[in-house]
């Protein structure tokens, strides 16, 4: 791991973007991408992007990164709690989040910004976790979880080895392929279910988990050689520094930890203050500030 200096973060082109994974942590990505879009460095052809990473590169590809924000300021004022738990004596899930994600992906995802997303030059990579082979798909689902809690609060890994090792396997779909934007908004939940809060989704027939069990930093899948490649981390860890480079990559990392909590669907203000927080970091890494 090499620290990078602002100096020379300034002087790549970044062509591929990787969003990483992490609930409501994302709308710091959603900062830092508002906050670069106009600058000499950000030249990007591919997104990458894995749970709500994805949909945070969707809405920035179809330039709804403020509606997107707004929408989900507005729906979280009005959620009093994460859980409601009379929805236990109908049978379902008692968990408020699967019925906000969809709706909020309609905020960037209309009839009229699919066209965008299926018409854009920025080719958008969507990461899901294949269960493995010949066990319940439930099985697999809580090996998943366990491996994913171990990788990330016990090991501290940056990005996920254990996985592969079992026999989970990771997908990049490119969503701008989708055929109708039932599909692209499937392959979306795909990638974010955070289970057991949202239930698991079937792409292309099959069975997919959340696209941050495999990795919640999903590697980019590409051949081209469309410049620098820009890792949006969405956890602060105080033991690295913002920016460094690890096997030619640039990661970068929020400068403090982002207020807000990745599922809370209560808390318009911390949604707000992390883009804020994003927006404001990215004036710094441009020197406009």
């Amino acid at each position: 791991m090499k620290a990078i200096s602002f100096e020379e973060f300034r002087s790549r082109q970044f062509g591929i973007v990787v969003f990483a994974g992490g609930g409501n942590r994302c709308w710091w990505q959603a900062g830092i991408v508002e906050g670069l879009r106009d600058s000499a460095l950000w030249k990007p052809t591919t997104f990458v992007g894995a749970s709500a990473g994805a949909a945070i590169a969707v809405a920035a590809v179809t330039g709804r990164l403020r509606a997107s924000l707004a929408a989900a300021v507005e729906r979280f004022s009005r959620t009093p709690a994460n859980v409601d738990w009379s929805r236990l004596l109908k049978g379902t899930r008692p968990f408020v989040l699967p019925r906000i994600y969809p709706d909020w992906i309609k905020s960037f995802l209309s009839a009229s910004d699919f066209q965008t997303l299926r018409e854009s030059p920025i080719e958008v990579q969507v990461a899901i976790t294949r269960p493995i082979r010949f066990l319940p798909t439930a099985v697999s689902t809580a090996i998943a979880l366990g491996l994913y809690s171990t990788e990330k609060f016990w090991l501290r890994t940056l990005h996920n080895r254990l996985p592969h090792l079992v026999g989970l396997r990771s997908e990049h779909l490119v969503i701008n392929q989708c055929s109708t934007v039932a599909e692209a908004s499937t392959l979306l939940l795909a990638s974010g279910a955070a289970v057991p809060i949202t239930p698991t989704h079937r792409v292309g027939g099959r069975a997919a988990l959340d696209g941050g069990f495999y990795d919640s930093i999903p590697l980019p899948k590409t051949e081209k050689n469309s410049g620098d490649t820009l890792i949006l981390v969405t956890r602060h860890k105080p033991d690295r520094p913002q920016l460094f480079e690890v096997d030619g990559r640039i990661y970068l990392q929020p400068k403090s930890k982002v207020p807000v909590t990745n599922m809370d669907c209560t808390d318009p203000v911390g949604v707000q203050r992390t883009f804020d927080q994003g927006f404001s970091e990215a004036a710094e890494l441009r020197g406009t500030r």
